[in-house]
């Protein structure tokens, strides 16, 4: 009699690996930030929000791709129009020594966050106190981005004409000036004609037409919306004062100078209820901290050319100065001095920022 054969147990068979993803790195985030200005740009990168509002990647993310998006999102979504600042500070707020010495306040995580603002600007501003003392070159290095159009606010016509920004050719510089002033440096406009390395010089009719909201005006007239507003310190104050701005990045340093170049100053309150309190965000960099403050619409300036003056309130950006609860909104300060925009100076030594 045969035996009956017994048969063996079946094993599963091992299904096939799923094929691993890895995960979105912050070079790639980056790049993908880049392409963004509008919600469908955000979905077209992979970017949604939860359901706090928090934006995160429709994949896996690394903790550097995520703070990336966290950080930068809000200013891609901005819109066409905007105007924002940075300035690295000391913990006592300083930006520079009383010699001027720079050379750095803030740390190299801070310098790729300046680079990337550039990255996501149309214009980066400077003053002609840090043009003279800086001799900056306000280009993008430090990550992957176009160069934005680099512009000198100069009234005075004292910048020299051997400046990296009107000579290295590495963007567009447009070089700001006023027709009622006298020449600083006679051979200038020839020096940078022979240069041909991308200068144009833009004459204004007076100091008054170096008025923020003017000077942002003149820019978005040559597609321009987007500014950056880098340096000096004056340059800044200005631009807040007078409520000329959307946004502003100050990036305090773990270090203490004593006394130097002062960073924001401004025409402030006597009453500490009064101050101004706009909504703020805080992240490390490196040992320094970066402060965002959303400082709300600036003030609209006159209208462009062609433009009816209700244009922007039909389009929702009336004016809407920045309040602390009860408090005023942050007033205007006169200018004092010959280094703001206009040609004046609010209190304090010339500025010159660490703009590497």
């Amino acid at each position: 009699m045969t035996g009956r054969r017994t048969a063996a147990p079946s094993r599963p068979v091992p299904s096939a690996p799923a094929p691993s993803r890895t995960a979105l790195d912050t070079e790639e985030a980056w790049e993908l930030l880049r392409t963004v200005r509008t919600a469908a740009d955000a979905e077209a990168a992979g970017l949604l929000r939860d359901t706090d509002g928090a934006p995160r990647w429709n994949r896996d993310a690394s903790p550097g791709a995520r703070e990336l998006a966290d950080r930068y999102l809000p200013l891609c979504l901005a819109g066409p129009r905007l105007t924002f600042a940075q300035l690295g500070q000391s913990l006592d707020g300083f930006i520079a020594t009383r010699t001027g010495d720079a050379d750095y306040v803030t740390g190299e995580e801070d310098r790729r966050h300046l680079h990337r603002l550039r990255a996501l600007a149309d214009a980066v501003v400077v003053g002609a106190g840090t043009a003279v003392a800086d001799d900056p070159q306000l280009t993008v290095r430090a990550c992957a981005g176009a160069n934005p159009v680099r512009v000198v606010l100069d009234p005075h016509r004292r910048v020299p004409p051997r400046r990296k920004v009107f000579t290295d050719g590495s963007a567009p510089t447009l070089w700001v000036v006023s027709a009622d002033r006298e020449r600083g440096h006679t051979t200038a406009d020839g020096d940078l004609d022979a240069h041909g390395c991308g200068v144009e010089v833009l004459t204004l009719p007076d100091s008054a037409a170096f008025a923020p909201a003017n000077l942002v005006r003149v820019l978005a007239r040559r597609g321009l919306g987007r500014v950056l507003i880098e340096g000096g310190g004056v340059t800044v104050s200005r631009f807040l004062s007078e409520q000329a701005l959307h946004r502003l990045y100050v990036t305090v340093a773990p270090v203490l100078l004593g006394d130097g170049v002062p960073g924001l100053r401004f025409a402030g309150t006597p009453v500490m209820r009064d101050a101004l309190r706009p909504p703020t965000r805080r992240a490390a960099l490196g040992e320094d901290t970066l402060f965002e403050l959303d400082l709300g619409t600036p003030r609209p300036g006159p209208p462009l050319d062609g433009e009816h003056p209700e244009t922007w309130q039909a389009r929702g950006e009336r004016e809407h100065p920045v309040h602390h609860g009860d408090g005023q909104p942050l007033g205007s300060a006169q200018p004092r001095g010959p280094e703001g925009p206009g040609g004046g100076a609010l209190p304090g030594p010339p500025a010159a920022d660490v703009q590497r």
